[in-house]
């Protein structure tokens, strides 16, 4: 309560004391639900493409150029600087069509972003990783299944381990899918 009172203090206002003062009102006048709108579509973009280079183990301090194509170019235009900063963006170039060959996409409600491939990651040394990952999972599915299969195990296995081997074969599944979609990508 001091250092609120002290802040309070410090503010422009009329009355002297926050405890002597008004509890405040909803003002429709300081409400903007058109920026609200339009932030949230920058904040999308700036989450998808985040996911996206973390799929891709893109350090983030690896500066890229961005196409944002979308009929809300402007919104997009004005919300440049924070993506950037968050987005790891070396430019931000709006419009409403592109036409890039090798880029990665990334596919929102209101944009389509388009990153060159090239400035992302080194395409051998990615699909050298991904293969290396994929001959991974391929011997975890590989062994999942041969204890699955056993009749020795699931007679006297435990229900719950039975069924958290199978929830961990269905993990590596849409893990195996994951990767194979990652390679095709880089093709």
């Amino acid at each position: 309560p001091f250092i609120t009172e002290e802040i309070y203090t410090a503010l422009p206002h009329t009355s002297e004391s926050i405890m002597i003062s008004s509890y405040p009102k909803y003002d429709e006048g300081l409400a903007f639900p058109k920026d609200e709108a339009d932030f949230s579509k920058i904040m999308d973009v700036i989450k998808k493409v985040r996911v996206m280079r973390g799929d891709m183990n893109v350090p983030p301090s690896k500066k890229t150029k961005m196409y944002i194509e979308s009929t809300y170019s402007a919104v997009f235009e004005k919300g440049a600087d924070f993506i950037k900063r968050l987005a790891s963006a070396e430019e931000v170039i709006t419009g409403t069509s592109f036409d890039i060959s090798g880029a990665v996409q990334v596919v929102t409600d209101s944009a389509r972003v388009l990153i060159p491939m090239a400035e992302l990651v080194d395409t051998e040394k990615e699909r050298a990783r991904l293969n290396k990952e994929l001959e991974a999972v391929e011997k975890d599915i590989a062994v999942l299944k041969g204890r699955l299969e056993n009749e020795q195990f699931t007679s006297k296995a435990p229900a719950k381990i039975i069924e958290q081997e199978r929830e961990k074969l269905g993990k590596a599944a849409d893990k195996k899918a994951n990767i194979e979609q990652s390679l095709s990508n880089l093709k």
